[in-house]
């Protein structure tokens, strides 16, 4: 051994030692035949009625479950979705779907993985390239998506910004052919050293008047681009935004589309670009980085619908431009608008799955006797009253960011068009930038904490991640921070709650999302309490509710409002310093307000169903919605007595007992295909154990024995001849 060598002092020696060391442990260990691999036989499941040696005996149970629903589940899919029209439209565009199976993904290697994305998203899109596509439309595709990974960047945030900020000259040269994959793009705004603060991002473009080119450069490690999707390795192209800057004078952040790749696909003269590595999920995405040295792009690359600079370096902004100081931000406002729409979608799939297995699932005697047989009736786990709440409380929250954000993305497709107007109106900029932040930040994160909860509720079968919602927890997690971190935008929002307090104190009238605090003009917060519930109904009362949620955002605002006056006072009127000290207030603050908003959103979609049956169920869901908020979140200990809270959780109590039987049909309304939820224990047909089972025996590490390594590893320590008995009786000897 090299030990042993390592003793001999001169070279011939170690020289041949080298050679005869080798030859006598050979001869002393003989090498071991090769070792024969077989591919195992495994009895294939069959569904079937009764349980067997090959059925589960599961089939019965969702058609049961669904008999039982109060109302027509195509009626609900119709609502949800804005009505028959958008239904209709939604299933177009999920129909290239259909037939394909992407359940070997969860098999993949990323490069597999990253390479099957690219080929089934170029397959499905190039055939729609000249198809107008909506923000809905944006959403449903996310929904419908089979394998998520770096071409949703390309669609979802490169190609809307050219198109919102860039000029339609601009939009010309790139967008059309992106719709054709000629070309992919990448958003790359997040660097190194700066995520949240977007006024902080080091990368610098410097205009050169003689040559009308600007001079890209990421000039410090912490200014390298860190974090955009499809950077690493697929991207052509970029948004790239850096500081702008004429003659050594900031102009703030703007966005320049910058060529990364050549033909061949290689990256251009001062661009370096890579993958940031393996990630908790999200593996068909190359989240990469890129350092610019001295990269030069024409004077026209700068996305110019709102500003542009002249020939002779001269900085000249439109009229529209002009209004606001924010739209360099609406793309990034735009996608946070569809990020609640993607929360909504990943939440619904979530608890589909979830509700589904639950229903199915059985644990638990029914009878809990002494001497009850084995075989003895079990209890579905959705009966119990804790699982039922945990799920129940997921759909309500689902349907509720589902309505919310579909009023959000509405009020946001009226702004993008109004921007590609010269005299663009942009009135209520900074309630949308604030509203879009608070509720991308709240959504975002129920959605995850709701995915991670149905997870749990499938107890061991939910960590697999043949499950579907292993995968999806895994995947979505990031979105909690992508394009602004949660907690940083909770307080953006909470920068503009206190704003609109300060206005209405001073004599202003709101409107829009603080439209509630207007009535502080004329009453004290004390006039404005609700009247004590008299009993658990009124808590299932959405008026009642709606009101109780307004006076506790109230509350919370002037409550928080005053902490910050008296913080300002107490710092010589730093206000960032006096907001630090609030944090924790103004972030309960927040929730309070973003619950208002989401309540509001979900009353206003049951009073306009005319279907009284699916708008019944869905009043009770509304409900839950509320309850489950107010029995989850500990300000309400301080706002409602004890009486009160004992009426929330009987109220609670009553609404999941009266929607256990429409629970299966409640998660049907979410419209997700077997292929799309991609689950072995969310199928519509309530097959698990086969299906579980199938997935099982289809994985890689089950396609040989021994398995690959066992010579080398584990072989070398086996007592072979004891194992050989082969569950003979063992002899003296054998044990010996």
């Amino acid at each position: 051994n090299a030990e042993y060598m390592g003793k001999f002092r001169y070279p011939e020696v170690m020289e041949k030692a080298a050679v005869l060391i080798p030859v006598a442990l050979s001869a002393a260990n003989p090498v071991e035949p090769t070792i024969k691999r077989v591919k195992p036989v495994y009895t294939p499941a069959k569904p079937a009625k009764e349980e067997s040696a090959l059925s589960g005996g599961t089939g019965h149970i969702l058609v049961e479950e669904r008999a039982k629903a109060t109302f027509n589940v195509e009626s609900l899919t119709s609502a949800v979705y804005g009505g028959p029209e958008k239904l209709k439209r939604r299933r177009f565009i999920m129909s290239p779907n259909e037939g394909v199976d992407a359940s070997g993904k969860y098999y993949m290697s990323r490069a597999e993985y990253m390479r099957e994305h690219i080929r089934h998203f170029t397959q499905i899109h190039k055939k729609f390239a000249r198809f107008k596509i909506t923000r809905d439309d944006v959403g449903w595709m996310t929904d419908a998506t089979l394998m998520t990974g770096t071409l949703m960047n390309h669609y979802g945030l490169f190609l809307p910004t050219i198109e919102t900020q860039g000029t339609d000259e601009q939009a010309s040269w790139w967008v059309p052919k992106g719709r054709k994959m000629e070309l992919v793009g990448s958003y790359a705004q997040t660097e190194l050293g700066h995520g949240s603060n977007v006024r902080g991002l080091a990368t610098i473009a410097e205009y050169d008047k003689n040559t009308q080119e600007f001079i890209i450069n990421t000039p410090t490690l912490q200014s390298i681009k860190w974090w955009p999707g499809t950077l690493g390795k697929v991207a052509t192209h970029a948004v790239i935004y850096a500081q702008l800057i004429l003659e050594n004078k900031e102009y703030g952040v703007h966005a320049f589309v910058v060529q990364l790749r050549d033909e061949d696909h290689l990256p251009l003269p001062g661009i370096e670009l890579g993958d940031l590595g393996t990630k908790l999920g999200d593996h068909g995405n190359d989240t990469g980085f890129c350092r610019l040295t001295n990269v030069r792009i024409p004077r026209e690359f700068m996305l110019a619908r709102f500003q542009h600079v002249t020939p002779e370096g001269v900085y000249v902004k439109t009229e529209a431009g002009k209004k606001s100081e924010k739209l360099h931000y609406a793309t990034m406002m735009f996608t946070r608008a569809q990020m609640t729409a993607t929360a909504a979608g990943v939440l619904s799939k979530a608890a589909t799955i979830a509700v589904r297995y639950s229903a199915v699932r059985k644990q638990g005697f029914k009878n809990t006797g002494k001497g009850v047989s084995y075989k003895s009736e079990e209890r579905q786990i959705l009966d119990y009253q804790v699982q039922r709440y945990r799920l129940l409380k997921q759909v309500a929250r689902a349907y509720a960011m589902k309505f919310s954000s579909q009023w959000l993305l509405a009020m946001f497709a009226n702004m993008e068009e109004n921007l590609k107007s010269p005299n663009a109106k942009l009135t209520n900029l900074t309630e949308m930038a604030a509203t879009s932040a608070g509720m991308k930040a709240f959504c975002t994160y129920l959605a995850w904490e709701g995915t991670e909860d149905c997870r749990k509720c499938c107890g061991g079968n939910g960590y697999l991640l043949t499950s579907g919602v292993a995968q999806s927890s895994a995947d979505y997690v990031w979105q909690t921070t992508a394009e602004g971190d949660w907690i940083i935008l909770i307080l953006q929002t909470a920068k503009f709650l206190v704003k609109s307090l300060q206005n209405v104190m001073t004599g202003k009238k709101l409107s829009g999302t603080v439209a509630y605090l207007d009535a502080l003009r004329e009453k004290s917060v004390d006039e404005l309490t609700p009247p004590q519930a008299q009993s658990s109904a009124e808590f299932k009362d959405l008026t009642y509710l709606q009101n109780l949620f307004t006076y506790c955002a109230v509350v919370s605002v002037v409550n928080v409002g005053q902490e910050v006056s008296q913080q300002l006072a107490a710092r010589n009127g730093n206000l960032d310093e006096a907001f630090n000290e609030c944090a924790l207030q103004l972030f309960t603050t927040v929730r309070a307000h973003s619950f208002v908003v989401m309540l509001k959103a979900f009353v206003e979609t049951i009073d306009s169903i005319t279907d009284m049956p699916v708008r019944n169920v869905l009043t009770k869901v509304c409900a839950l919605f509320a309850c489950s908020s107010i029995l989850d979140d500990p300000q309400w200990a301080g706002m409602l007595n004890m009486g009160q809270i004992r009426y929330v959780r009987e109220a609670t109590t009553i609404l999941l007992d009266e929607l256990r039987p429409d629970a299966v049909s409640l998660v049907d309304g979410f419209d997700f295909p077997d292929n799309v939820l991609n689950s072995a224990i969310g199928r519509y047909d309530g097959n698990i154990y086969e299906s579980v089972y199938d997935f099982a025996v289809r994985a890689p590490l089950n396609q040989m024995d021994p398995f690959e390594g066992y010579e080398e590893v584990l072989r070398p320590h086996l007592d072979r001849a004891f194992l050989s008995l082969r569950n003979r009786k063992i002899t003296p000897r054998a044990k010996l």
